[in-house]
């Protein structure tokens, strides 16, 4: 999905016919004063996520008698497959857009009007500004929580964390090797596989700087947090990246293999739901906690008339109505929780109060929102790379105090072009 590449336009035409076999066709934007007021909406995820926004759009119709819209499902490459239905001119009139792509995408979104105040916290609302303009419109974040074992915590005789108050990046480190034990696959790990990116952000630290002019991963915060996940997998706390190569973590969880799971979003509470054994909970994740993702909803720049005025319409009632709110949540499913004060607990009560689904709230109320950067998947991409080729982040064994600087300033060059 967070991979995005600029096409010829011959063929962009010929995947965009690829692309939109994955679900309804969207209709062409015509834009103009006149004309059909219907609309078509774009989006990604999997079947219970398309049927969240599928749901959505069903209710916004059912509020607006005469109203249609169109939903095209893209399964795959979304990125790339919405820039390519860009280049062609066939996009649809409104595009579910990640605040993380949403620099590559505002020059192709009209300018919107959000207000910030209704919304649980302005974080929600400002992830979605593009050079301090608003080019999407909020309607779902996606905070990460941790969840631990509570049937290890207890048999290492270990408090549990509080459900409210976050460890120190120390105490955690400290708990996950009380928690650990065992050799082999027979061994338990204190901690899941740590997720760097999201522990520099909890570390109070960021891949770029606030203006997105320079990337900051290789600074003193970036090789410190990078030396404690190291750390971590030396002294066999956490799995390293060749343990879990092709594995799911959420079943080492299951099997009792992990103490702690530290990148769990809302889209996993499924999973986390079929698990009774090890009994578990939520509490937040250590320090200032992980990146939380904001998806919105841009309208395209050919959108005119009659068809504007309903993609307005769309975008709002999704943003900030509590019947749409409320369908993020799908049985036990989440596409992600919910952003308006009104629809928050419903998330809460998809499980019962022991797994502190709260967390989730919590989470969303004080959540990080990095800054938006075009081209970000290529540039976070190529310094992934680096440091799992070339550190113990990865496969390498340079050290990361050489290696994150220098990948830092190569991705700043980048950046910069």
């Amino acid at each position: 999905m967070k991979h995005s590449y600029r096409l010829l336009p011959a063929a962009a035409a010929l995947l965009l016919a690829a692309g939109c076999a994955t679900g309804n066709q969207p209709a062409a934007n015509t834009g103009g004063d006149g004309g059909s007021a219907d609309i078509s909406f774009s989006f990604w995820g999997t079947n219970s996520e398309a049927a969240s926004l599928k749901a959505i759009a069903a209710a916004f119709e059912q509020a607006n008698p005469g109203a249609k819209v169109t939903t095209n499902w893209i399964q795959a490459d979304y990125e790339q497959k919405l820039q390519t239905s860009i280049a062609a001119g066939t996009q649809s009139t409104v595009m579910e857009i990640s605040n993380t792509s949403l620099a590559g995408f505002a020059p192709s979104f009209a300018e919107q009007s959000v207000d910030p105040g209704k919304y649980v916290q302005p974080n929600i609302s400002s992830a979605l500004q593009f050079e301090g303009k608003y080019y999407a419109m909020p309607f779902a974040a996606k905070p990460k929580v941790m969840a631990v074992n509570v049937d290890a915590f207890k048999a290492a005789g270990v408090p549990l964390p509080s459900a409210t108050t976050p460890m120190t990046l120390d105490e955690f480190k400290a708990t996950a090797a009380k928690l650990s034990h065992g050799d082999g696959k027979a061994r338990v790990f204190g901690s899941s596989n740590l997720w760097y990116r999201g522990w520099l952000t909890a570390a109070g630290g960021g891949y770029y700087n606030a203006d997105a002019t320079e990337c900051t991963f290789g600074d003193e915060t970036g090789v410190r947090t990078a030396q404690y996940v190291v750390d971590l997998q030396k002294d066999r706390t956490a799995p390293t990246s060749v343990d879990v190569e092709g594995q799911d973590q959420a079943q080492w969880f299951a099997a009792g293999r992990l103490a702690t799971f530290s990148d769990f979003g809302p889209w996993t509470v499924a999973d986390f739901a079929k698990i009774s054994k090890p009994n578990w909970t939520l509490v937040p994740v250590p320090g200032k906690g992980f990146p939380m993702e904001v998806d919105g909803l841009g309208i395209s720049k050919k959108a005119g008339g009659k068809q504007l005025e309903t993609a307005k319409k769309f975008v709002e009632f999704a943003s900030t109505q509590q019947v749409a709110q409320d369908k993020l949540i799908q049985g036990n499913t989440a596409l992600g929780v919910p952003i308006i004060a009104a629809s928050t607990p419903t998330l809460e009560k998809v499980l019962p109060a022991d797994r502190n689904l709260a967390a989730f709230t919590t989470a969303l109320k004080s959540g990080l929102v990095g800054v938006s950067v075009a081209r970000e998947a290529q540039l976070s991409g190529d310094a992934d790379k680096g440091m799992t080729s070339y550190t113990p982040l990865g496969t390498g064994k340079d050290d990361v105090a050489k290696i994150l600087p220098q990948l830092a300033a190569k991705c700043t060059q980048a950046l910069k072009k």
